[in-house]
């Protein structure tokens, strides 16, 4: 198990720096001036306490400028309850550090899913409010919390005959703003996952975000990720011990 996922991981470091250099090249050849390419490693942890309900833990390591500088590390909490079989409520907490500053995050998601055979299709409308301080005093005197809307839109496909799948989904941010309500960013991720035994799930993900403003400071995202189900690793080693028995 240790060995197998060992070789994913080896897979997944070789799939990224192809990736990045392939972006370097992309870069060089007429994309905006100042693209950025940035890298995330990001961890995670969930628990399904029923058929409702679900928390969750992400942890996430950020570079910046192209992949040379540290960004941020983020730590997020959310819990999720299932509405039907189609629908469910999200809600969660962020907190993200960095060399510079600091910043918190709440927010709130409504997310639909319909299967048709091999592919899932999905919608998340989401409403964020981040800030570094929940202070009115603050919010007056220095800066008003950022709003925004966000609406992703996600196919995935579950490869047959095989525990990958691939994804492709485009997010659209809406910044919500005290005097006026305005396109502020387009996201496109594609990517790839891969289940492993016990409730593990390895990942890897390109992002291109373009932005909507003068100096087009878009940029490239590579996403290493990695995810712990521990109701799936409870009930896999229950039935490993039952077999046993």
């Amino acid at each position: 198990m240790q060995k197998k996922v060992k070789i994913c991981y080896q897979q997944l470091l070789i799939m990224t720096k192809k990736i990045r250099f392939l972006f370097l090249l992309i870069g060089c050849f007429g994309f905006a001036q100042d693209t950025d390419t940035q890298f995330r490693f990001s961890p995670s942890v969930d628990y399904k306490i029923n058929k409702k309900w679900k928390v969750g833990f992400d942890y996430r390591y950020a570079l910046e400028k192209d992949v040379s500088t540290f960004q941020a590390s983020v730590f997020q909490f959310s819990g999720e309850y299932k509405i039907n079989k189609k629908m469910s409520l999200e809600a969660g907490y962020r907190y993200t550090t960095s060399f510079e500053n600091d910043n918190q995050r709440l927010f709130a998601s409504f997310i639909f899913d319909y299967k048709i055979k091999k592919f899932t299709l999905s919608s998340r409308t989401r409403y964020q409010f981040s800030t570094p301080y929940f202070n009115t005093t603050y919010w007056n005197e220095f800066k008003e919390p950022n709003q925004y809307l966000r609406q992703k839109f996600t196919v995935d496909y579950n490869i047959p005959k095989s525990k990958a799948s691939v994804y492709f989904s485009p997010e659209f941010f809406i910044k919500l703003e005290t005097n006026e309500v305005k396109y502020h960013r387009t996201r496109y991720q594609f990517g790839s996952d891969y289940k492993l035994k016990f409730g593990n799930t390895i990942g890897l993900s390109v992002i291109y975000e373009d932005r909507l403003n003068p100096t087009k400071t878009d940029r490239f995202i590579i996403t290493t990720k990695y995810n712990l189900s521990i109701d799936e690793l409870i009930k896999k080693l229950n039935k490993k011990a039952k077999k046993k028995g």
